[in-house]
């Protein structure tokens, strides 16, 4: 990408850069890599369906080239079921191409709760065949939370059970910069 695109990310605090300010972001630290503007619409405790809800007014009117979606977080703490997640972030890609905006599905952090990692699974499962059977672009932070070699998350990379810390924030920042 150049610097004529113009880049939205909406998400949940993961997004927003809990808990530190949006300065501490991966979104922040990807923008300041790649010395490309992405604009930060991570809102704390948001669901996909609130995602939905605002996707018009935070990213649509902006008139992005490209936008990064990534919730599911807090569905999965509330045990909202995986086909309800999958039509929210099917919506929010549907409504960006209608829009020419070019969507990038960020497929969530490893959650350290069993049960909601277990709901963020099957969210994860649905956005990459839903990307690989629409040939959409993934920013996989989920795999770069793992540590080497393994299925189980590296710890040093979470402020608390849910959200990074700043080396976390470091690592999201540099899977994004990859794909981006």
């Amino acid at each position: 990408m150049d610097n004529t695109k113009k880049i939205v990310a909406i998400g949940d605090s993961i997004t927003y850069g809990f808990p530190y300010l949006p300065t501490a972001s991966w979104v922040q630290l990807t923008s300041e890599t790649l010395g490309i503007p992405i604009i930060n619409k991570g809102i704390n405790g948001n669901t996909t369906g609130e995602m939905v809800a605002r996707f018009e007014r935070d990213v649509l009117r902006l008139l992005p080239s490209h936008v990064i979606i990534m919730g599911g977080t807090n569905d999965a703490c509330g045990g909202m079921e995986a086909e309800v997640v999958a039509a929210n972030i099917c919506y929010m890609i549907e409504a960006a191409q209608q829009r020419a905006v070019t969507p990038i599905i960020g497929l969530p952090i490893p959650c350290n709760y069993q049960q909601d990692e277990y709901m963020l699974a099957l969210y994860r499962e649905d956005m990459r065949e839903y990307a690989l059977a629409n040939q959409l672009p993934v920013i996989d932070f989920h795999a770069a939370f793992l540590r080497s070699g393994s299925r189980q998350s590296e710890l040093t990379y979470y402020a608390d059970v849910l959200h990074p810390n700043e080396r976390g924030y470091q690592v999201m920042a540099a899977a994004a910069a990859k794909v981006l």
